[in-house]
C-alpha cells in the first residue's frame, strides 16, 4: 500500500483529474484488490476518468510516482479490463 504525502500536489492535471486521482489514490488503501466495494466503484470511477481525458497508463504513472507498486498496479490494468469487457482481468 502507498498513499501520497501529505502535502503532495498532482502537477500537470485539471481540477477534476486531481480529485478523480485523489479517490483512486484513497481506494487503493488495499491496492485496488477485488471485493465488494471495488466491484461497486472501480469500473464506474475509470470510466469517469477516460471521460475526464486520464487514461490508464496516466493513472498508473501517477500512482506509480507516489509510491504504487507494481503489483497495485496490474489491479488497476484488471480493473479496466472489468470496465472495458465487462470481465476481471488476469
Amino acid at each position: 500500500m502507498a498513499r501520497k504525502p501529505e502535502n503532495f500536489e498532482w502537477l500537470g492535471y485539471t481540477d477534476e483529474q486531481v480529485e478523480l486521482l485523489n479517490f483512486i489514490d484513497y481506494l487503493g488503501n488495499n491496492g485496488w484488490a477485488r471485493n465488494s466495494q471495488t466491484d461497486e466503484i472501480m469500473p464506474g470511477l475509470l470510466g469517469e476518468c477516460v471521460e475526464s481525458g486520464l487514461t490508464v497508463d496516466r493513472i498508473k504513472a501517477a500512482m506509480s510516482s507516489i509510491g504504487y507498486g507494481r503489483n497495485a498496479l496490474h489491479e488497476l490494468d484488471r480493473w479496466e479490463s472489468k470496465r472495458t469487457t465487462g470481465k476481471f482481468g488476469r
